[in-house]
């Protein structure tokens, strides 16, 4: 049983391609609509500001994604994406040590965002009732009654739908111009978080070709910068470093090496002597921010928001792609729940809202709580600060003793576990008494 005859996807990036995914055979048309041109294949997109920089795929984001589109992780590994074994692969600095080596039990894919895109949009592209308009602005967002019916285009040309998607990225135009409207009234939050970053892809020298090895550098307090380096398709390295506060990240070839030196050796030795293949570019991030529209004291029917138009976090992390495909996933759910209980559309934008606070607010509370231990993140901490670096701190101390914490470390990071999984069972009673124990000594 269709959903519906036709839905709206306003956005062709990582997010609305998930939503499209989701979307398709539940809904006899599904029109994603784009103010860009796309690329012909892994090329960075006009409207993806961070698209030269470094991503990463969360394994929850993975396993999203092939439940929606199956095949489309074998398409990654097709476009020359490295296999890494988190927890051997993967190496970890954090709050001044490494991470002990160990097998978390899953792999990651590891390619470039023009990568990514292209092989999601090529899987989406490819399902029945799928069309991709590019070079198509929307204007509005067209209300009525209190029921979003579809989009206005920059043209004048007017288009209706059963349902309207918005995923169009963190400056969300078509929310700002709703709100104007009078159609929404929401909570804003911003969190000035001050984060800058520069990178630059390599090729691989011979003594490293086809290597699938990263390495993670968060150094905690007083440390300002940072770094990643991964291996991504066509045996490159794809390295992006960068500083909080005031300090400048990165503006030349030779600034990125000397960064590179400071962090550890052999990530020096990869790239010291490595072909630049691409030019330098650098991004900044000055606010974390997210609109609780699931709070919203005036939200129109069948308008759902996915992506960084709900909740965009610290990119450091990795979590934009994951999250996305996450909410996607569960409107597929979603969807099909309501289809077999013929419950119809009305009621589902409050359902899916709130279902995507809870996933957007895992990522949330991860980057947040660990954004607020630097001061270059401004703002008055939350009542809960003290407390939420408690736990931070007895779970990475006990990751650092123990496999089955370090394991589940790594879980909770590629959003795998919510932070449940510290209260419950046996592991729980563990970490509640090691957390007794640091906060009363």
């Amino acid at each position: 049983m269709k959903s519906g005859e036709r839905a709206i996807v306003t956005g062709g990036g990582i997010a609305g391609l998930a939503a499209a995914a989701a979307l398709a055979g539940r809904f006899g048309e599904v029109v994603v609509l784009d103010k860009d041109s796309m690329p012909d294949g892994a090329q960075v997109r006009i409207g993806a500001a961070q698209g030269a920089h470094l991503h990463q795929l969360l394994k929850a984001g993975e396993q999203a994604l092939e439940r929606l589109l199956s095949g489309v992780t074998e398409g990654f590994y097709a476009a020359g994406a490295r296999r890494m074994r988190v927890g051997r692969d993967v190496k970890v600095f954090d709050f001044g040590g490494w991470m002990a080596e160990c097998d978390a039990g899953f792999d990651v894919t590891s390619l470039s965002r023009p990568a990514y895109e292209a092989v999601v949009r090529a899987h989406v592209a490819a399902l029945p009732g799928v069309s991709i308009r590019t070079e198509t602005p929307v204007k509005r967002l067209i209300v009525d009654g209190g029921t979003c019916t579809g989009v206005e285009l920059e043209d004048g040309e007017r288009l209706f739908a059963d349902l309207v998607v918005d995923a169009s990225g963190i400056n969300a135009p078509l929310l700002s111009q709703l709100v104007v409207d009078g159609h929404a009234a929401f909570e804003t939050e911003d969190v000035r978080i001050n984060v800058a970053y520069s990178t630059v892809r390599f090729r691989q020298p011979e003594a490293y070709k086809g290597e699938s090895q990263g390495y993670f550098l968060l150094p905690g307090p007083p440390g300002k910068r940072f770094g990643f380096l991964l291996p991504i398709e066509g045996d490159q390295w794809i390295l992006s470093v960068g500083a909080r506060g005031k300090d400048s990240p990165p503006r030349s070839l030779a600034e990125m090496l000397a960064y590179a030196e400071q962090f550890d050796p052999a990530i020096y030795a990869r790239v010291r002597d490595a072909e630049p293949l691409s030019e330098l570019k650098t991004f900044r991030k000055p606010a974390a921010t997210r609109r609780k529209v699931w709070e919203a004291s005036k939200w129109p029917e069948r308008l759902l928001l996915i992506g960084d138009a709900l909740s965009s976090v610290n990119p450091t992390y990795g979590q934009g792609m994951t999250v996305a495909a996450c909410e996607a996933d569960a409107l597929a759910t979603l969807l099909d729940t309501r289809a077999a209980e013929s419950t119809g559309l009305d009621g589902l934008a409050s359902a899916y809202l709130r279902l995507a606070g809870e996933i957007s607010g895992r990522a949330w509370s991860l980057s947040i709580n660990s954004d607020y231990v630097y001061e270059e993140t401004e703002g008055e901490r939350p009542a809960t600060y003290a407390m939420n670096r408690a736990v931070a701190a007895t779970l990475r101390r006990l990751a650092d003793e123990d496999l089955e914490f370090r394991t589940l470390r790594y879980r909770l990071v590629h959003m795998l576990e919510s932070a449940d999984a510290l209260r419950e069972g046996a592991i729980g009673i563990r970490f509640f008494t090691a957390l007794q124990g640091s906060m009363a000594s």
